[in-house]
């Protein structure tokens, strides 16, 4: 690959998707578990059978747990396993809502477009890292 060319390249839009993602994980592990506990994050935890207390704790775990995986999605930059655990989870994230508390896929901000939104960032992440291994295998040949 050119170096004076990775801002036109698949490197730049591999960044974005990895960057972006990692954002995301980040983000939703801070702001709605961490700092502010949302009541929508709080009531699906409680639609399964947690108290109050156990749903604040789920929280927090979780939170936890999403920004560990935000720092995973950067540390594992060239493997392809953090880009098919977040589509896997964005899935498994998505089906639980809709089991458990099926309100929040038709409010304004939901998880129906979020997580289809994220999914598609890891497919072009996943489709991206492919070109970039052949653009260095072929470099090399």
């Amino acid at each position: 690959m050119n170096p004076g060319s990775w801002v036109n390249s698949a490197f730049l839009s591999y960044a974005v998707c990895r960057g972006t993602i990692a954002f995301i994980w980040f983000y939703h592990g801070l702001v709605p578990k961490l700092l502010y506990p949302h009541e929508d994050e709080l009531a699906m935890s409680m639609a399964i059978g947690l108290s109050r207390a156990g749903a604040e704790k789920a929280a927090t775990i979780g939170g936890m747990l999403e920004i560990a995986f935000a720092i995973a999605v950067l540390a594992f930059w060239r493997q392809r396993w953090p880009l098919l655990f977040t589509i896997a989870a964005m899935v498994g994230l998505l089906g639980f809502v809709v089991m458990f508390q099926p309100v929040l896929v038709g409010a304004a901000f939901n998880p129906v477009t979020t997580n289809i939104a994220v999914m598609a960032l890891a497919l072009v992440g996943l489709h991206l890292q492919r070109v970039l291994d052949a653009a260095d295998a072929a470099s090399f040949s």
